[in-house]
């Protein structure tokens, strides 16, 4: 069976996203960063909810530009096999799922930062490039900025509900080789408020 799907936060290219403007031909770039191998056939597109085709590029770039490259979450391709358990389309295509952080309710906010605060337990002594193996300490970041392992507690002790525009936090493994060694622990993501 063809399943396959793959969530990136693109953090290969984090430092060049404020730079870049965001249409269709930046997300294709993108998508082919993720997979390599993948081939542009029917692709429909479903941005925050909604779909569109290949060819409603003006279109695509207009939603795209419009939520702009600061607040996006995530990018999903699901593959024919996958697609069709989501999206009832003829003929079964492939699907990319694009997703933005929005501004989230003061009381989810809450409740996650106060679980995220509790996640970051290690204490280092200075700033160091080494992690231990058996740190605890997820993966930060802090508007597509990656925050370094020993710094990441006192910013995340820093951050109070009002601060926060959208906070993301997966308490499961993700891929070390993305997001490096901490990735096993988990992944937070926080936009703030501008």
């Amino acid at each position: 069976m063809k399943f396959f799907s793959l969530t990136s936060f693109l953090c290969l290219t984090l430092f060049s996203l404020k730079a870049q403007q965001f249409d269709k031909r930046f997300l294709d770039e993108k998508v082919k960063q993720i997979d390599s191998g993948y081939k542009f056939r029917e692709t429909l597109y479903v941005i925050e909810g909604l779909p569109y085709e290949n060819y409603d590029s003006t279109k695509i770039d207009s939603v795209l530009s419009s939520n702009g490259l600061k607040y996006l979450l995530n990018i999903d391709i699901l593959k024919e096999t996958a697609a069709v358990n989501l999206i009832s389309c003829r003929p079964i295509r492939d699907v990319i799922l694009v997703s933005f952080a929005h501004k989230q309710r003061r009381s989810k906010k809450r409740t996650i930062l106060k679980r995220v605060k509790q996640t970051f337990t290690d204490n280092y002594v200075s700033f160091s490039q080494h992690i231990p193996l058996d740190s605890k300490d997820p993966v930060l970041y802090i508007d597509n900025v990656l925050i370094n392992h020993s710094e990441a507690k006192e910013r995340v002790k820093g951050l109070t509900v009002k601060s926060i525009y959208h906070i993301d936090y997966n308490d499961k493994a993700v891929s070390t080789e993305l997001y490096g060694q901490n990735a096993k622990n988990g992944f937070v993501r926080i936009w703030t408020i501008p």
